[in-house]
């Protein structure tokens, strides 16, 4: 078998590097045109390294909603626009100091942001804007993966300090907060979990991955009156929707079941369960 060039990629790295799946890189060749493989003479594809650019853009902008089939049309510059369709002075402040890989300077910044702009704007704006520009550099290669994780390590501590400081307000309700089983998506948990508290309302977090039936005893032992449910892009579709359904049947009589994040508008429409747009919807 002759040598393999080192600029070209098996599907197993595209699939490491991006975060899609191999059925989806194949159903993107079909269905739009790309990328385009290489075929070598045993046969197997192998991608170019400059694709590998375009499509880890293409999956940010399929993780952020936008669709397949516009996504799969836009250029590179398109492709980022779509990502980051306006500057903000404090995020690239902030952004700045995630490439540094300054984590005092991330804390800082994110309480300035804070002070100035009130609990909304920063929940619904700052940390949101942040992490599309966190995934567009790391999609575009001008950041590493151990920038990203450094900001959601400095995040996720800054969002529980903040939550601890948080007084209930008598009458507001009690809600708990999880993720289904399989997903392990945190972030997105812990700004819904900020912004209950912030309004006085008691928050008990349960963290990710929890079977469905232990969601349910505890919501039954906290006599909460919501469970908020965070879905990310990659635990959308019919499986998460079973759960769903199964979730709501061993709820409590009068408990409320919300769900939100990326993935709640990408699953279909359960009786019973109230899907929320956005933190502003919670």
């Amino acid at each position: 078998m002759g040598k393999v060039e080192p600029e070209l990629l098996s599907i197993g790295d595209i699939c490491s590097e991006t975060g899609l799946s191999a059925d989806v890189v194949r159903v993107w060749e079909r269905r739009y045109g790309f990328p385009v493989p290489v075929r070598l003479p045993s046969g197997h594809r192998r991608y170019r390294r400059e694709d590998l650019h375009r499509l880890r853009l293409m999956a940010e902008a399929v993780a952020q909603g936008h669709r397949p089939s516009v996504v799969a049309r836009s250029t590179e510059p398109g492709l980022k626009r779509l990502l980051m369709p306006e500057e903000n002075p404090q995020v690239e402040a902030l952004f700045q100091a995630v490439q540094a890989m300054d984590s005092d300077g991330i804390r800082r910044l994110l309480g300035e942001a804070l002070q100035q702009l009130g609990w909304n704007a920063f929940l619904q704006q700052v940390i949101p804007l942040l992490l599309d520009r966190v995934g567009l550099a790391w999609a575009d290669g001008s950041i590493g993966i151990h920038h990203e994780h450094l900001v959601t390590e400095v995040l996720e501590d800054f969002l529980r300090q903040l939550r601890l400081e948080c007084r209930t307000v008598p009458g507001r309700g009690c809600v708990l907060l999880c993720t289904l089983p399989g997903e392990r998506h945190r972030l997105g948990l812990l700004l819904a979990a900020l912004a209950y508290a912030s309004r006085g309302v008691r928050t008990e977090l349960l963290g990710v991955d929890l079977p469905v039936s232990s969601i349910a005893q505890a919501a039954r032992t906290l006599k909460a009156d919501r469970v908020a449910v965070s879905l990310s892009i990659q635990s959308a579709g019919e499986p998460t929707r079973k759960l769903l359904m199964d979730l709501r049947d061993r709820l409590p009589v009068g408990c409320r079941l919300l769900v939100g994040g990326q993935g709640a508008m990408r699953t279909r429409k359960v009786d019973g369960v109230e899907r929320t747009n956005g933190l502003e919807g919670l």
